[in-house]
């Protein structure tokens, strides 16, 4: 995967562009918020921090905006087409959020009559990053069903990518496997266009560009995976297709916002999942590659780690 640099400046206004490209290549970069008429802001792994254009003035103009994204839909067109209603798209792999006013019509929310603010979320990849976790994630011989749990921002989606690779190849020890993943958002396979910008592995299949439960069916129906692998648990769809994957022998890996298991429980789907027993283990992080505790399938802590 290309480094942020080379994929962002060419897409953002001039102004935001020189700003990055005095950043260090290894800053530890988050997101880039660009907000009409407003300053620039750039958040960063623990802090953030805001930039002025000159005599401060807004970084950002009106006639700029429109014309990022128009840039931004022309790149991700197929996404912007079936994205639009949930407020984002997907460019390189990366999620990029929009706000502004939208258009309600009898239907339903179509998409934005005009958008006022852009929040761009880097994504790299970091290989072996899930390489600690594998020890307490193999039981006899076979990979377990884990949850990744965490705030947004917190680093579920890299940690799952590399855990998707490492599974594929049976690296560290691992056994390799056959994996199905279910991107919807082409945010683990990092393109629209059906081809996989991200390494996930040699042994891996995706489907993306509809929904992870529609996705999550097809997958486990035609392409025999021996783990499925899905991104943000939210709707009951989204349960019934890991319950339904469960029960036909197939391994899950997946993610869910929560700052613990009392979080999920609040959520009906995902309280239905853990009662079922679903996922074998739960790893809970308390910031960006920092695991803060693993438990098995019961709730109790069987591993900590602070890094």
């Amino acid at each position: 995967m290309e480094r942020w640099k080379t994929q962002w400046t060419p897409l953002l206004p001039k102004s935001v562009s020189e700003v990055l490209e005095r950043l260090d290549d290894d800053a530890p970069l988050l997101e880039i918020r660009l907000r009409r008429d407003r300053p620039l802001e750039l958040v960063f792994d623990g802090s953030d921090r805001i930039v002025y254009g000159n005599n401060k003035a807004p970084i950002v103009t009106e006639e700029e905006l429109r014309a990022l994204c128009a840039r931004l839909m022309e790149y991700s067109a197929y996404a912007w087409e079936n994205e639009r209603k949930s407020g984002f798209i997907t460019v390189n792999g990366c999620r990029v959020g929009l706000s502004g006013r939208m258009i309600r019509k009898e239907e339903g929310v179509t998409g934005f009559s005009s958008v006022s603010g852009v929040c761009v979320r880097i994504v790299r990849e970091v290989k072996d990053c899930a390489k600690r976790l594998i020890p307490h994630l193999v039981r006899d011989g076979r990979f377990c069903s884990v949850l990744l749990v965490s705030a947004p921002g917190c680093g579920k989606t890299t940690l799952l990518r590399d855990l998707i690779r490492i599974a594929s190849d049976g690296l560290h020890g691992a056994p390799a496997c056959r994996v199905g993943v279910a991107d919807e958002r082409f945010e683990l396979s990092g393109d629209a266009n059906g081809a996989v910008a991200f390494d996930l592995g040699s042994r891996t299949d995706v489907i993306s560009g509809i929904s992870k439960a529609d996705a999550a069916v097809r997958i486990v129906s035609t392409l025999s995976p021996g783990i499925l692998a899905m991104d943000e648990l939210n709707e009951a769809d989204d349960a019934q297709a890991v319950s339904d994957a469960r029960g036909k022998g197939v391994a899950v890996f997946a993610t869910a916002h929560g700052s613990g298991l009392d979080d999920l429980r609040l959520r009906p789907s995902m309280r239905t999942l853990l009662e079922a027993g679903v996922f074998d283990r739960f790893v809970l992080l308390s910031g960006v590659g920092c695991v803060r505790s693993i438990l098995n399938g019961n709730g109790e802590r069987i591993a900590f780690e602070t890094e």
